[in-house]
């Protein structure tokens, strides 16, 4: 399952926000260096609940010289079980009326954390006439948690330390809270500095998570871990280290991604959870429990159960968050709080108190919504009717709540309703990634379906999943549907007037339109059959399943279009995380396609990286294979070989997988392009060229322009090629250049004529041309035999001026990053 983040637009930018304030490693530089400066007696750092102030002080701790003397407190009660001494009095039996309460902080200085080491003791016989010098005492630092739960008179105790042991206090406390009297006119005083802790953010979650698992973390894992613990820093660490032991964390390919086969249960953040609930009144714990087992749950139903002051101290606490709307609706505050509730609730209690609720209004249009409600009244052994078990539909489509709908569909026990509680099955599985369970379930429901309505959508979603290779082809059945052909279409020859009328079928077709007329050399005429399938996905939400393979192949025709200003917000999503694993993972490939097609290999291989470790497993081959390859040139251009020959093997075997699936695209747009990239890993790799070479000549011999052209281009880049000087390659080169489509095919003529044409002043005008059209690698070739042909000529001004271009497109490869649009290597783009 992958956990609902319960993102919305509050969330979100309360992790996205920028912040004036020093961030948390300069913060922490801050207090290190003034802890032992003598003008420095306290420091306060002030924050929101759960943005890290207790893992703040850990870190000074940890950070602190072990000459320094470091007595640790907290202020807060409850968590005395914690690593830290208490300062507060003691409660129940174990209290002490007779002793004063700021006494207590003496006992924790001495009897609870131990004597210091350097308490003067006087040697056996002294003689008083004679003075002994005493050991230094070393600087005494006083850290201590949430400062503004102390009582005043421990308080006043503790900071007596300061002026009679010359100590140092590094406190923390909540931004909601007011601080005591005592450390304001410390404040006022100037003896106390005030540091505020900025919200909790998307890059510091990803950097505590590559902390805590040792190792490189896929930013999709780390914002999903964040946004799940509400971005509390202490519910994140818990997160993290259950995740990795249940191994819904698991390591792949060298990154730390999220398995969402694995079933986690949680067992720290339930531990800490089920400890914070039962320090509550009993009306705040059984509000919450309401809340997490139901949500969302109407404000005023929590009230008339539980009472006004509970909710308030709840939503003031943020243990629970109110939702816009009429009526305001309740959910906790974070999705792991509601499920660390959720599983701290015996099922007994959970009975009762579902017993004991109202009713809500469910109803079927309700009901996708309400699936906690239904989830819960399921597990607590009563009972719902299929038609609102079936409603749940659209909540399958989603990652976040796909097995609850998957839990629902389990509980459907009509015969009549049984082929509808299997697609929604499949849909479930489909939205968690699990492409390889759900395709046997939509291919028995496609052939053999009792329901015309689910024949019809498991067909539709078959094609979908025959657009990334997850099923093969010749086994898909043709459909229920008569108003198109097969989804193949007929042969080349006599396609344009049989287009399909479904619209599931036509996405299909123009896909497959694109990819054939893009394979041509027909540029601009693919991107037309791939926009529109764009435009009917974009338009019916219903069709959202055909967007990963239909946004690889308009990528692609947006590429050889230079259509880069489109490329970049189809590609730059905000929350890739929310989407299903396939799309997600199809965007990783689609994104480090588009930046290594600028020439920009390291900002590609750290695109791919991650994307492959998602892919591995996830049933896409063709996909798999392409990534792969991709990465694998990435790796060569780098000057890794090793590296790139593991990716070529990788690339090679889901190509033999693929193969033997009988892949939906045995001779499509996806494997052409990867037989080219690896062809080209193993040459720049290895210095050869007979891979491209040989490669090139198959393409030719099967009329596939583009690829060959692109095989071509690919070989004249190869530094330990001799193509760039092999007239026949170019003269080659350039011919194919004039029989593709549109700028990418002008732009490769414009390559080919300059190297043909071997004159620097071509060369650089060239150059300038293909670095405005984002071909970076291609310009930095031409700027090089440029600058080379002005040095033979003795033009040293001009030769200086090429080299310093060269300079700067190979300064921009080795920064990993993607220049911004517009921008070229010249005077005005640097």
């Amino acid at each position: 399952m992958l956990p609902d983040p319960w993102l919305d637009e509050d969330t979100v930018t309360a992790g996205l926000r920028p912040s004036t304030f020093p961030d948390r490693a300069q913060l922490l530089e801050l207090i290190l260096s003034a802890v032992p400066s003598a003008s420095t007696s306290g420091i306060v750092v002030v924050g929101e609940r759960g943005s890290g102030k207790s893992h703040l002080l850990l870190s000074i701790k940890a950070g602190l010289p072990n000459t320094v003397d470091v007595r640790t407190f907290t202020g807060k009660p409850e968590l005395k079980a914690l690593q830290f001494g208490a300062l507060g009095t003691p409660s129940g039996a174990e209290a002490d009326e007779s002793v004063a309460p700021g006494l207590h902080v003496l006992r924790a200085l001495t009897s609870t954390l131990g004597p210091a080491d350097y308490l003067y003791t006087p040697p056996v016989g002294r003689r008083r006439n004679r003075r002994h010098a005493q050991p230094a005492r070393p600087q005494l630092v006083l850290l201590v948690d949430d400062i503004h739960y102390i009582d005043p008179a421990s308080l006043a105790v503790l900071l007596q330390l300061i002026p009679g042991f010359g100590a140092t206090l590094v406190a923390t406390a909540e931004s909601r809270h007011p601080l005591p009297q005592d450390l304001y006119q410390l404040w006022e005083d100037g003896f106390l500095e005030q540091y505020f802790l900025p919200p909790f953010t998307f890059s510091e979650a990803h950097a505590l998570c590559e902390s805590i698992l040792g190792g490189h973390v896929q930013r999709r894992a780390s914002s999903l871990l964040a946004a799940m613990s509400g971005f509390n820093v202490g519910l994140l660490c818990l997160a993290v280290n259950d995740a990795r032991r249940a191994g819904f964390l698991a390591q792949v390919d060298g990154f730390w991604t999220i398995d969402v086969r694995a079933h986690c249960h949680w067992p720290g953040i339930v531990e800490h959870i089920r400890a914070e609930n039962a320090a509550r009144s009993p009306e705040e714990r059984q509000a919450l429990e309401l809340i997490a087992l139901a949500e969302p749950v109407a404000l005023d139903v929590v009230e008339r159960h539980f009472g006004q002051k509970a909710m308030e101290h709840l939503l003031a606490n943020n243990d629970v968050r109110l939702l816009p709307g009429l009526p305001p609706l309740l959910r906790t505050g974070s999705w792991l709080r509601g499920e660390g509730t959720r599983l701290s609730v015996p099922r007994s209690r959970s009975v009762a108190l579902r017993l004991g609720v109202e009713e809500p209004g469910l109803t079927p249009e309700t009901a996708p919504t309400m699936l906690r409600w239904m989830t819960w009244t399921l597990d607590c052994g009563l009972t719902l009717s299929d038609e609102l078990l079936l409603a749940a539909a659209p909540a399958a489509d989603r990652p976040s709540t796909a097995e609850l709908a998957r839990r629902a569909a389990s509980a459907v026990t009509g015969v009549d309703h049984a082929d509808e509680a299997r697609l929604l099955r499949a849909r479930a599985l489909i939205a968690e990634g699990q492409l390889r369970e759900a395709a046997p379930e939509l291919r028995q429901l496609a052939t053999a379906g009792q329901s015309f309505g689910v024949k019809v959508d498991a067909t539709h979603r078959l094609l979908a999943l025959g657009l990334l290779g997850a099923v093969p082809l010749e086994a898909d059945p043709a459909g229920p549907d008569p108003a198109g052909p097969d989804p193949a279409g007929p042969a080349p020859a006599d396609r344009g007037s049989g287009e399909p009328t479904d619209p599931a079928a036509l996405i299909a077709w123009n896909v497959r339109e694109a990819e054939r007329l893009l394979l041509s050399g027909a540029a601009p005429e693919a991107l037309l059959r791939s926009s529109a399938a764009m435009e009917a996905i974009s338009a019916d939400q219903a069709l959202e399943i055909f967007m990963p393979g239909t946004l690889l192949r308009h990528v692609m025709s947006l590429r050889y279009n230079l259509a880069w200003g489109l490329v970049d917000p189809l590609l730059d999503c905000p929350a890739d995380y929310t989407m299903p694993p396939h799309l997600s993972a199809c965007l990783g490939v689609a994104r480090g396609y588009a930046q290594l097609s600028q020439g920009l290999p390291r900002a590609a291989r750290a695109t791919l990286e991650p994307a492959l470790a998602e892919l591995h497993d996830a049933g896409l081959p063709p996909v798999l294979a392409l990534g792969a390859a991709l990465l694998a040139y990435s790796e060569a251009l780098c000057g890794n070989p090793r590296q790139a020959l593991l990716r070529v093997r990788q690339s090679l075997a889901a190509q033999e997988t693929a193969q033997n699936n009988v892949s939906s695209v045995p001779a499509g747009l996806l494997p052409q392009l990867t037989a080219v990239f690896v062809a080209a890993a193993q040459d720049q790799a290895s210095g050869t060229s007979q891979q491209l070479v040989a490669l090139a000549a198959r393409l030719h011999s099967q009329d596939s322009i583009l690829m060959e052209t692109e095989a071509l281009s690919l070989l004249t880049l190869n530094a330990s090629s001799a193509a760039v000087d092999d007239l026949e390659i170019q003269r080659r080169l350039g011919a194919l250049a004039a029989a593709v489509h549109g700028p990418a095919g002008a732009a490769l003529g414009t390559f080919a004529a300059a190297l043909g044409d071997n004159d620097p002043k071509t060369l650089e005008s060239a150059g300038r041309s293909l670095s405005a059209d984002r071909q970076f690698a291609h310009a930095a070739l031409c700027y090089s035999r440029a600058a080379s042909g002005y040095e033979a000529r003795t033009r040293a001004a001009a030769s200086r001026r090429a080299s310093v271009l060269v300079e700067r497109l190979r300064s921009a490869f080795d920064s990993g990053m993607v220049p911004p649009l517009g921008w070229v290597p010249g005077r005005a783009g640097s």
